[in-house]
């Protein structure tokens, strides 16, 4: 081989290179003033995968990859069984630089973010003793998930995880009474969630005793909703889960400053405002495995739908509807077909748990049904039983999703706790717990007794409620009465006697008894609603009633004093009239009375014999001295004669 071919070797070489640079660089060309770049360029705008499109830009891990010469990988494995050793040997400091050098090499990973969260607040804070400390590495944990969610804007998982954190781990650990109390003071935090756009001022986020951790994570889960009806999608998470834990967050709520000794209108509120979340979460469109969403709050206008759709099919083809139920009903057991031919107030609670079992077994086959229909309504039936089959499905993914996360107890939980008895009832047995503890048995016994009354009116009303963990400590508190009143055995009158019975060992509900108080359960909340709603509606009534009684009086006081105020001229001169005859006839039979008076005087005088002097009748004492000097001359007289 000589020099010259080699030489030509190198150049073709060479030129391959070069021709090989074109296409990178149509394909790599950065964009900038105005070009929208090259190829690789362009496809990141339009779906959104550009580093600024993803999160916030970090210097520092750009450099990091840089660094690495292609493997980013490998340098992010090693530095993973790094952060399991420091861990092991309990070296803080090192974790959290082998944490931090992790997030760099992989800043939109999730599960980066997620799992050294998870690692610091609820592995690493267990190694601490005081609590103080222990808070310390939670507060690490959520503020590393804060800083996941600044690089990844896109990603609800992440702003759902960490609105979890603050719900779960700050309000559900064994520290869950110091957690929150720390969380409320710790202003660093607080003024740093305000910089991530979370209003830990808002009243949204505020509990009795400033910002609650509850609240903080509602908001955070909010946040991550807001972002999903925008568009983005949910990844690695069911939707169902995604969209109960913000509105479960305010029962929590509710439940902590209840079991904190706030028993008043703030209690009720709380429960109003989680009661109206989880009826806005029921009324929310929920993506299924199905081709359709269903919206958990609207089951029973399902049913209503279906059963309309079956009528108009039974009015199309009513022969061959009744004759295929009635030979269904033939088929029944004589126990179920005596339950079905009753009516529904002759019918034993046993029977009417039947009920739903006897629909299904009787109900035709509405397929053959709309087969068998005459012809002119044939095509008519079919499309009916399309839509009743749509329905059905409908009904029974909705059914299973709210067993899934148990909706209707909560939905009844909302509703019991708003009520004010329910908060009086938590009260007195707050109460009486306390007197209890400082040994003033009398009073804790006439509490209990009192709440207990209370408690078996909610329990008749809401059954369902005896499977709430509340329920766990009302028993506790029913065995404390036991001690205090120095006695294992109940009275028969005892109020809470059932629901002790239905107690297993362990201080819960058996099971089976469970089911059942689910099945009577949604007649019974749909009982009370309406009780509610009528008791609202004469109440409202009984105000627009005295409202209007108050405006009709004002309005008759009204007419009153413009009339007065008429009449009032009139009246005066009337009465100027009316005192100047009554003042002329006074003068008359004054000088009449005068008159009269002067000559029952003289006549008198006359006959008595007095002489006047000078036209006046003569003083008393000069009457008396006559008379005497008279009575003397006589007496000297006869004294002569003798």
């Amino acid at each position: 081989m000589n020099r010259s071919s080699v030489l030509g070797r190198k150049i073709i070489y060479l030129l391959i290179l070069v021709g090989m640079l074109v296409p990178l660089y149509l394909l790599g060309q950065p964009a900038g003033g105005g070009d929208s770049g090259g190829t690789l360029s362009q496809m990141r705008d339009s779906f959104n995968i550009a580093e600024s499109d993803l999160g916030e830009i970090s210097p520092a891990s750009e450099t990091m990859k840089l660094a690495s010469l292609g493997l980013r990988g490998v340098a992010a494995s090693l530095l993973w069984n790094k952060a399991h050793e420091y861990k092991v040997n309990h070296e803080w400091d090192r974790l959290k630089a082998a944490l931090n050098n992790i997030a760099l090499l992989q800043p939109h990973y999730d599960k980066v973010w997620e799992h050294q969260a998870h690692n610091l607040a609820y592995n690493v804070s267990t190694e601490f003793d005081d609590y103080r400390q222990r808070y310390e590495m939670v507060r690490e944990g959520t503020e590393f998930l804060t800083r996941g969610v600044r690089q990844n804007r896109n990603a609800p998982r992440l702003i759902w995880y960490t609105g979890w954190f603050y719900g779960s781990k700050m309000g559900m650990s064994d520290e869950k009474v110091q957690f929150r109390r720390l969380f409320s003071e710790d202003e660093r935090l607080h003024e740093s969630l305000m910089e991530e756009g979370i209003p830990v001022d808002s009243p949204d986020a505020r509990g009795p005793n400033g910002p609650d951790n509850w609240l903080v994570g509602r908001l955070w889960l909010f946040h991550g909703y807001d972002l999903v009806d925008s568009g983005v999608q949910i990844r690695r998470q069911t939707p169902l889960n995604f969209y109960e834990t913000g509105p479960k967050w305010r029962l929590k709520f509710a439940e902590s400053i209840e079991k904190e000794g706030i028993l008043d209108d703030r209690a009720v509120d709380a429960w109003q405002r989680a009661s109206q979340d989880w009826e806005d979460f029921g009324n929310r469109s929920i993506p299924t495995t199905a081709r359709f969403t269903i919206k958990l709050g609207q089951l029973e206008e399902l049913n209503r739908q279906r059963d309309e759709k079956i009528t108009q099919l039974r009015e199309l083809a009513t022969e061959t509807y009744d004759e295929m139920l009635g030979n269904a009903v033939k088929a029944l057991p004589q126990y179920m077909r005596e339950a079905w031919n009753k009516s529904p107030e002759e019918r034993t609670e046993e029977e009417i748990d039947l009920i739903p079992t006897i629909k299904e077994r009787v109900e035709p086959d509405l397929d053959q049904v709309a087969k068998s229909s005459k012809p002119a309504v044939r095509l008519k039936a079919v499309e009916l039983v399309d839509e009743i089959n749509d329905l059905s499905e409908r009904i029974l993914k909705t059914n299973g999703y709210r067993n899934q996360i148990n909706y209707p107890f909560w939905e009844s939980l909302a509703q019991a706790e708003q009520e004010e008895r329910t908060v009086r009832a938590r009260r007195l047995i707050y109460e009486a717990e306390e007197a209890n503890g400082n040994a003033e048995l009398d009073k804790a016994i006439d509490l209990y007794e009192q709440a207990f009354a209370i408690w078996a009116d909610i329990f008749d009303d809401y059954p369902i409620l005896t499977i709430d963990d509340s329920s766990i400590d009302l028993y506790e508190s029913i065995r404390r009465y036991t001690i205090a009143i120095d006695s294992e055995e109940l009275p028969e009158d005892f109020p809470l006697l059932a629901f002790v019975q239905v107690m297993g060992d362990d201080g819960r509900v058996d099971s089976q008894q469970y089911e059942q108080v689910r099945r009577q359960q949604k007649e019974l909340l749909r009982k009370r609603k309406q009780e509610l709603a009528e008791e609202e509606r004469r109440r409202e009534q009984k105000i627009a009633e005295e409202e209007a009684a108050k405006k009709a009086a004002k309005e008759q006081e009204a007419d009153d004093d413009e009339a007065m105020k008429k009449a009032s001229p009139e009246r005066d001169d009337a009465e100027s009239k009316v005192d100047g005859a009554e003042s002329k006839d006074v003068d008359s039979d004054s000088d009449a009375e005068n008159g009269k008076q002067a000559e029952d005087k003289k006549d008198a005088d006359q006959d008595s014999g007095e002489p006047e002097k000078d036209g006046k009748p003569e003083k008393q004492s000069e009457k008396n001295d006559k008379k005497k000097a008279e009575q003397d001359t006589q007496n000297n007289d006869d004294a002569d004669q003798s």
